[in-house]
C-alpha cells in the first residue's frame, strides 16, 4: 500500500484535532509533519488542546511559528489563580492571562478574519450540549474550549457559560460531514486521560481529576465512530493519526519542545511508511 502522504496528495484534506490535557504541543508536531509532506489542511477543527493549534493555524501561523510561540509559554503566562468560587465562576484559574496570551499570539482575533475555516468545540453548561463555534471572538472560543472544569473558570460568550468541549465530545467532526469541498479528513487523536498505556497513573495536583459533568469515555468514542461513519457515507476518506505521546501538564512545560519534536517524528513515520495502518487506529 502506498504511504498515506502519497494517498492524500492533491486531495482537499480537513484536519480535526482532539481534546487531551496539555496535548497542544503534540498537535503542533503532527501539523508540522503534515505540512512538510505537502498536506496543508483546507479546514480545521479542534476541541480543548486541539482548539489551540487549530485556532493558531487557521488565524495564519505556520507550524514553525506555532512551535516557536508555544515553546515560549511559561506557566506564569496563564496561571492567574483566583479564589475558586469567585465572580468569574468556579475554577482555580480565572483565564484572563490565557486570553491576553492568545491576543498577543493570534494574527487575527475573529473567526471571520481567519484565512482557513475553523470550528471549535465547546460544552454549554445550561443544557449539557456540545456545540462547534465558527463565528465571533476566536479568543473567547479557544478559552471556552480549553476551560477544564475546576481548573479554569467557565467562559461567558453572549451571556452563555461554556466549559471544555472535551467533556462530551473528543473530536469535532460534524462540521465536515456535509462539506462539499473536502475529500478526506485526518484526525489527530490524543489518547484520553483514562488511557495510560498500562502504566500506573502518577499522583499530583491534576492526576485525579474526574468531573461529574463528563460524558462517559465509551460514549465519547462512540460519538466519534458515528461521525466517522457519516463522513464515509458521504464519500470522504477518514484516517486517524495517533502516534505515541509525551504527556505534559502545567508543571512539566520544560518538556514542550521534546513533546512537539516527538510527535513530529512519529507522524512523519506514519505518513511515509508503506503500512498506512501503523499507528492509525480505525474508528469504524
Amino acid at each position: 500500500m502506498a504511504p498515506l502522504a502519497e494517498q492524500l496528495a492533491g486531495k482537499r484534506v480537513a484536519l480535526a484535532m482532539s481534546s487531551g490535557f496539555f496535548g497542544f504541543y503534540h498537535h503542533g508536531g503532527v501539523l508540522r509533519a503534515l505540512c512538510e509532506v505537502g498536506i496543508r489542511p483546507c479546514a480545521l477543527s479542534g476541541t480543548s488542546a486541539g482548539s489551540i493549534v487549530a485556532g493558531l493555524h487557521a488565524a495564519g501561523l505556520d507550524p514553525d511559528q506555532i512551535q516557536t510561540e508555544m515553546g515560549r509559554i511559561r506557566r506564569a503566562d496563564f496561571w492567574d489563580m483566583q479564589f475558586p468560587f469567585s465572580r468569574h465562576g468556579t475554577g482555580l484559574i480565572a483565564g484572563g492571562r490565557f486570553g491576553a496570551l492568545l491576543s498577543r499570539i493570534l494574527p487575527v482575533h475573529r473567526f471571520e478574519d481567519c484565512p482557513i475555516p475553523v470550528y471549535l468545540g465547546v460544552y454549554r453548561i445550561r443544557d449539557g450540549r456540545t456545540l462547534t463555534l465558527d463565528s465571533g471572538s476566536l479568543i473567547e472560543a479557544i478559552r471556552a474550549s480549553c476551560a477544564v472544569p475546576y481548573m479554569f473558570a467557565p467562559v461567558l460568550i453572549d451571556g452563555e457559560a461554556y466549559l471544555d468541549g472535551g467533556l462530551a465530545e473528543k473530536t469535532p467532526l460534524a462540521p465536515f460531514i456535509d462539506a462539499p469541498d473536502i475529500d478526506a479528513v485526518l484526525v489527530s487523536r490524543l489518547p484520553p486521560r483514562e488511557d495510560t498505556g498500562g502504566k500506573a497513573r502518577k499522583s499530583g495536583l491534576f492526576s485525579g481529576l474526574s468531573f461529574g459533568l463528563d460524558t462517559p469515555l465509551e460514549e465519547r468514542i462512540e460519538r466519534d465512530r458515528r461521525a466517522v461513519a457519516l463522513l464515509r457515507e458521504r464519500g470522504k476518506r477518514v484516517h486517524v493519526l495517533a502516534p505515541s505521546r509525551i504527556w505534559l501538564g502545567p508543571f512539566s512545560l520544560h518538556k514542550a519542545t521534546e513533546a512537539a519534536e516527538h510527535a513530529y517524528r512519529a507522524t512523519m513515520t506514519l505518513l511515509t511508511s508503506p503500512d498506512a495502518k501503523l499507528g492509525c487506529p480505525d474508528l469504524a
